[in-house]
């Protein structure tokens, strides 16, 4: 572009049209690369696009954390930062945690407090939850891992479904 007045106010309508001219002194080959790159690189910049994206949501999900009593850890948090949130009409429900949500309808939710409920102790009772959700729902430990049925994770799922829904009888 030598020579050529350079627009300030638009740099890229400058690259655009430079790019232009040399495309006539370009041949098959040179032209195949530049379309390879130019692919690679709008690839990379929706990478970084969605990795800003992730970030924000992790700073998000960081700043709704959870407000514990002095001297208490979070993992000794009751629910270890579980939450049910109903969906729109009700008829589905999410398990949230640490930013990751993971959808259950309300035939889902219905059976899963059916098992958690009952009058045993939340250490059994977890045991039963992690069973069906293994048998039912195994993309479930993708996003919350557990690494059993007694673990505190399930037990804390189970305290938060007792403490969040009823089976009418």
């Amino acid at each position: 572009m030598a020579g050529k007045k350079k627009n300030a106010a638009n740099p890229q309508a400058d690259l655009a049209r430079e790019l232009s001219e040399l495309i006539p002194q370009l041949d098959e080959e040179g032209l195949a690369f530049l379309i390879e790159q130019a692919r690679v690189h709008l690839y990379n910049m929706k990478v970084a696009e969605l990795e800003a994206a992730g970030q924000k949501i992790d700073q998000a999900s960081e700043r709704r954390a959870v407000v514990v009593p002095k001297g208490k850890k979070a993992q000794d948090e009751p629910f270890q930062g579980l939450s049910i949130k109903a969906g729109e009409g009700g008829s589905d429900f999410h398990i949230v945690r640490a930013g990751k949500w993971k959808l259950f309808s309300a035939e889902e939710m219905l059976a899963m407090t059916k098992i958690a409920t009952v009058a045993d102790p939340e250490l059994e009772v977890s045991g039963r939850l992690y069973q069906w959700l293994k048998r039912e729902r195994s993309d479930f430990f993708a996003d919350f891992p557990a690494s059993g049925p007694s673990d505190k994770l399930m037990v804390a799922l189970v305290a938060l479904i007792r403490k969040t829904f009823t089976v009418k009888r």
